[in-house]
């Protein structure tokens, strides 16, 4: 019984090459190429972590990412590698069929499960876009087989396992899901039930809460990372169960978290230091004593969150989260290089921040380094892949496009034939994009383009050489403009998108957006922090490799963020939401 509404295109159907594909190409030449990976294959060698640390995500984190991002960029290098340390991780498995890093007295304790579950996530992904390896679904099973042995209706109950009081374990939902959908067996599915029976938290059932009012911060522990975890794993088992009420939890849960938690830059969490909880800070966003702003891991999960909402309910609505997310806080928290990610965001948002690259975490809590590792430098390239991932669907007669910047993408057409689709024109820099079409012989169907919510009912697409459409068609913001005709190989769209330079007001202080994009004041070009003498801006020339600079008569000229603030340095500030005159 499968829900979806949109389907994936496929690995390696989209290549992109704006500013998203760029950075990674640069994430997989000076990131994911230079991992140690037999290293962090070794704590599931040894079974030797008994510090309660968390080295058994990085395998799966780092992994997975490397995965996805071959998929945008099928480098043959990162695919050696890639096949090899799969190959080395399915070593570590004992005859039991466990994978873990913990010794077994310490198992399913601290962060054991959290990280079997990033093991279960990668080798699936694995099977499912790499190669169909028959061990792949084999050493699944047994490793959920043994899992189900030490957690279950009959041993150990979920929520007395690992952290934030059941939280982290019951993320496993998602992988268990997988786990049933490469192998069939029919327990998995069962038990991915039973950890939704068990409600994700020792505090009350997050799955029901949701649905009556309760906001994230208050959901469990409102550890955002894990918690969102366990509702991306509720929206897999919608896909294979059908039952309505998941996908009301689903919606409610995305509902709440846009509108309460995610700021302006399209990332979330505060409250602690490194920005890991939910706090009500979308409604908190001008406040200087929420802790740290906006983990970078929390970033990237609530980018597989959107995806799995617009996948199941084909809302374009999500499409505009999720770019807004991409062109702000996934490209303004990676480096300039691409090798190093911010752990926090720039904090406070408003008033004079800097970007400064992660720690050593490991190394910075334990005082033992591992590798310079870091949960969000390892989550970081996904951020970064889930572009090309998400930048187009299908469904029957349709082909939808989400995102317009340069890129290739192809595609079967529902008559069966080969098709591609170039995009031109240089997006977000330009308001201006050129789609041109190619097919072996014309076919009817339904092209759908998202008209971002920015760009408002000013949009035009018109046909630019061939003269198949009847005439300029204005798109609806935040719509997919259905464009249905027989399409000649050939085919030519112009789209003109509005770029809206527009002030969001909070208070006394003002965001400034142009398009998707956030503009800021960053101190190479202007003080940060320095009033706004007014917000009627224009287009001025971008400095540098920016995307986009505006500049008002008072010659206050700022940047977006995604370029601002780098190379990482403390120096080199920045401010997010700036004051205004009164």
């Amino acid at each position: 019984m499968k829900q979806s509404v949109l389907l994936h295109l496929g690995p390696g159907k989209v290549r992109q090459a704006g500013p998203l594909g760029k950075m990674l190409d640069l994430s997989i030449a000076n990131r994911l190429k230079k991992v140690d990976y037999v290293n962090l294959v070794d704590p599931f060698r040894f079974r030797d972590e008994n510090d309660n640390a968390w080295r058994c995500e990085f395998w799966g984190k780092v992994v997975r990412s490397a995965i996805l991002s071959w998929c945008g960029n099928p480098d043959p290098e990162l695919l050696q590698i890639i096949k090899s340390t799969v190959n080395d991780m399915l070593s570590t498995q004992t005859p039991d069929g466990c994978i873990s890093s913990y010794p077994a007295e310490l198992q399913t304790g601290g962060w054991d499960v959290w990280g079997r579950k990033y093991v279960l996530l990668t080798l699936a992904r694995y099977y499912n876009f790499i190669e169909r390896d028959e061990r792949i679904p084999a050493a699944c099973s047994r490793l959920l087989s043994h899992l189900m042995t030490q957690l279950g209706p009959d041993a150990k109950d979920i929520l007395d396992s690992g952290c934030h009081d059941g939280l982290a374990s019951s993320s496993i939902l998602d992988a268990v899901v997988e786990t049933w959908r490469i192998t069939h067996e029919e327990k998995f599915l069962k038990y991915a039930e039973w950890i939704v029976s068990r409600g994700g938290s020792k505090k009350h059932n997050i799955f029901k809460a949701v649905l009556e009012g309760v906001p994230p911060c208050e959901l469990g522990n409102g550890k955002a990372y894990e918690m969102m975890s366990c509702f991306q794993g509720l929206a897999e088992l919608y896909v294979e169960v059908g039952n309505p009420e998941y996908l009301e939890a689903v919606k409610a849960f995305y509902e709440a978290v846009r509108d309460r938690e995610i700021f302006i830059t399209g990332v979330g969490g505060s409250k602690d230091s490194v920005g890991e909880f939910w706090n009500d800070t979308a409604l908190r966003q001008l406040e200087t004593d929420c802790g740290g702003f906006g983990e970078t891991c929390v970033t990237v999960t609530w980018l597989h969150y959107c995806e799995c909402v617009l996948r199941l309910t084909g809302d374009p609505q999500v499409a505009d989260e999720l770019e807004r997310s991409l062109y702000n806080g996934i490209l303004g928290g990676v480096n300039v290089d691409g090798a190093s990610w911010v752990h926090v965001n720039p904090t406070p948002l408003a008033g004079v921040s800097c970007k400064e690259s992660a720690p050593d975490q490991i190394g910075k809590c334990f005082k033992k380094p591992y590798d310079n590792h870091d949960c969000c430098r390892a989550q970081g390239p996904e951020g970064l892949a889930m572009s090309a991932y998400t930048a187009a669907f299908t469904r029957d007669d349709t082909v939808f496009i989400n995102f317009y910047e340069d890129a290739e993408i192809d595609f079967v057409s529902p008559g069966g034939q080969s098709g591609r689709i170039r995009i031109e024109g240089g997006y977000p820099a330009s308001a201006n994009v050129r789609i041109d079409l190619q097919l072996e012989k014309s076919e009817l169907f339904i092209l759908a383009l998202r008209i971002p919510g920015w760009s408002g009912k000013k949009t035009a697409v018109y046909d630019d050489g061939v003269k198949f459409l009847p005439k300029k068609l204005f798109g609806d913001a935040s719509r997919y403009l259905r464009i249905q005709t027989a399409w000649p190989n050939g085919a030519r769209l112009v789209i003109r998108f509005d770029r809206n330079i527009r002030a969001v007001r909070n208070k006394d202080r003002a965001a400034v957006m142009c398009g998707p994009l956030v503009m800021v004041q960053d101190r190479r070009f202007d003080k940060p922090d320095s009033v706004l003498q007014d917000l009627d801006f224009d287009l001025a020339e971008p400095a540098g490799s920016g995307l986009a600079a505006l500049m008002n008569r008072h010659g206050q000229y700022l940047i977006d963020y995604a370029s601002a603030g780098k190379p990482f340095d403390p120096d080199n500030t920045l401010c997010i939401w700036m004051k205004t005159k009164k």
